[in-house]
């Protein structure tokens, strides 16, 4: 099993909740009702999503890399005054 590090990003929508996306991953995105439960479901729809691309042979794109096993990469958004 390899492990690959995919960007992800979480915003409030407008309708209630956050949306999570994989912005690299055309179509991997979901919404929640919490920032937790929104990181928790957008992780197994890119686990799904990079599967179904090597299933089919197709490659990933540059943006979706490999990574150590147990390696974390987080971007962070902060409001500075």
């Amino acid at each position: 099993m390899k492990n690959y590090q995919v960007e992800i990003v979480i915003s409030p929508w407008d309708e209630g909740g956050y949306l999570a996306e994989a912005p690299a991953l055309q179509g991997c995105w979901v919404v929640a009702p919490t920032v937790t439960q929104a990181m928790e479901e957008i992780v197994e729809v890119v686990q799904m999503h990079i599967d179904i691309m090597l299933e089919h042979g197709e490659a990933l794109p540059k943006e979706v890399i490999e990574a150590k096993k147990g390696a974390v990469k987080a971007k962070v958004a902060v409001s500075v005054p």
